[in-house]
């Protein structure tokens, strides 16, 4: 678990499945990730099951709660690794009645933080289509850097990367 300013950050567990529902199952909260649009219901458990096993690595995804209502789940952020192991990029998204609210940069600079404190990254990388403006924009509030010749997803076209070195 992780505390910050305005929030906490859980492990993502199978009691989680709930909140990916919420997002994935949105055709608006998704039109910007690989499939484009929602996911189906066994989409969406595979997902948590893998976000659940990926924390074998010593690292991985996060559920986003605000400590003002420390029931309510309001997104998930994490880093895990790409298709190309090599790489690890900071995934993020929360639901609409939270977002601009600082929430995301929040969450995603203290996962960044943890991650690099495990000393298995020299860079942690970030990804998003062009088109989504908003979550380059949060890639860039972390001071990542555009990597072009970095492909973290070889099957999604008009993927932009970034990186953010450790920090000491």
């Amino acid at each position: 678990m992780i505390s910050i300013e305005n929030l906490v950050l859980k492990p993502v567990c199978e009691d989680d499945i709930d909140i990916y529902e919420k997002i994935l199952g949105s055709n608006e909260l998704t039109r910007f990730l690989p499939k484009g649009e929602a996911y189906s219901s066994d989409e969406i458990r595979g997902h948590v099951r893998n976000r659940i096993s990926h924390w074998i690595h010593g690292f991985g995804s996060y559920v986003i709660y605000l400590k003002t209502e420390p029931a309510v789940k309001i997104g998930y952020v994490g880093v895990e690794q790409c298709e190309d192991p090599q790489y690890s990029d900071i995934r993020y998204a929360l639901l609409p009645i939270h977002q601009g609210k600082g929430y995301v940069l929040e969450a995603a600079k203290a996962v960044i933080h943890e991650t690099f404190k495990l000393g298995k990254h020299e860079k942690i990388y970030g990804a998003a289509l062009r088109e989504n403006i908003a979550s380059l924009s949060i890639i860039r509030k972390l001071g990542m850097q555009f990597e072009p010749c970095v492909k973290l997803y070889t099957r999604v076209p008009g993927l932009e990367t970034y990186s953010i070195e450790k920090f000491v």
